[in-house]
């Protein structure tokens, strides 16, 4: 393989899985063998089933923050608002829901998409200001958002 080739791909695979994408691909499982890796295991996926994903890890949530604000935006394509419930849970939000197969009675050939139950509990960056949180469910992503509980800084005496 080209040398200029090698690095491309290297940078390329970097960009989608962050910068210790090869340390965690090359490191060893719990069981000492290689291949065990959480990363080569989202990487590689099941066999026979390219890109799969546990449960655990769906939907994929990004979050954002404003000086007043947190914005949680959960990825759900193919997913309709009824088959999705939230709940709050301390200061964990728990996303729960079913995504169902669009076809019955027709064979599969590759499966890339993921279908079945799903429950993904999201640790919340501050806690919601009066337990009030408000979702929203527009073509395919869902929403949350809350207000943060502005704490003052308080000094604390020492003894």
């Amino acid at each position: 393989m080209d040398l200029e080739k090698m690095k491309q791909w290297m940078e390329l695979a970097q960009k989608v899985q962050g910068g210790d994408f090869w340390n965690q691909v090359f490191e060893q499982g719990p069981g000492g063998q290689f291949g065990e890796s959480a990363a080569f295991n989202s990487f590689a996926g099941e066999p026979g089933e390219a890109g799969y994903r546990k449960s655990a890890e769906f939907p994929l949530v990004d979050i954002y923050e404003t000086e007043t604000q947190i914005i949680l935006l959960a990825g759900l394509p193919g997913i309709q608002r009824e088959d999705v419930q939230l709940f709050l849970q301390g200061d964990r939000l728990i996303i729960r829901g079913t995504i169902y197969v669009p076809y019955s009675g027709i064979k599969n050939i590759q499966k890339e998409r993921f279908h079945g139950n799903f429950e993904r509990a999201v640790k919340l960056p501050a806690i919601p200001n009066d337990n009030k949180l408000s979702a929203k469910f527009i073509n395919g992503l869902l929403e949350i958002s809350y207000g943060k509980i502005s704490q003052p800084e308080e000094q604390i005496p020492i003894e």
